[in-house]
């Protein structure tokens, strides 16, 4: 491999990983996902899940969050078999036509096992 290509791709592969910050792949659910957002001092919210990993969650909804705000969120999927509470920390929110992207982390880790309902 010529020295001149080898330089160009070894540049490109270090900012790639600077790039890159998430520690788990998030994954966009094969149905929807319903989110019943249950913010202190707010009424009650449905949202839809945008994707998902073990250790964070995007969804769509009509308000906006600042970042910071905990969010106790109960996520549903479609066929309503499984339920799961989750507390979400909003990292971003960001307009997107009519409604708002709210990304964040969760204040614990899922399992493996709880993202699977979500996602199938």
């Amino acid at each position: 491999m010529p020295s001149s290509l080898h330089k160009q791709l070894s540049a490109f592969v270090q900012r790639r990983l600077l790039i890159e910050r998430r520690n788990s792949k998030r994954i966009v659910p094969v149905h929807h996902t319903l989110c019943l957002i249950q913010s202190p001092g707010t009424e009650q919210m449905t949202a839809l899940v945008h994707n998902i990993s073990c250790q964070s969650l995007a969804l769509q909804a009509e308000k906006s969050y600042m970042p910071g705000t905990l969010l106790h969120l109960l996520l549903v999927n479609e066929a309503h078999t499984s339920s799961l509470n989750v507390d979400l920390n909003v990292v971003r929110s960001t307009r997107v036509g009519n409604r708002y992207l709210i990304a964040g982390t969760f204040v614990r880790p899922l399992l493996h096992e709880e993202v699977m309902p979500f996602i199938v």
